[in-house]
């Protein structure tokens, strides 16, 4: 007796976008949803002092 069973797989079925137009507004919307981070270059300055401050204390 064989027990194997058949799956069909899924079929995917793409929605049509009716325009070129409608799709580049809502790869527009996309993008100007998302936050922008702007990287300081200037490094962490304080964070640094503070740092040498506990090693200076710590020597002592």
């Amino acid at each position: 007796m064989t027990t194997e069973t058949v799956r069909e797989t899924a079929k995917i079925y793409e929605f049509p976008i009716r325009s070129q137009r409608r799709l580049d507004d809502m790869r527009t919307r996309e993008i100007a949803g998302r936050p922008v981070i702007y990287e300081s270059c200037a490094g962490s300055w304080y964070h640094e002092d503070a740092i040498r401050e506990a090693d200076k204390t710590r020597k002592q």
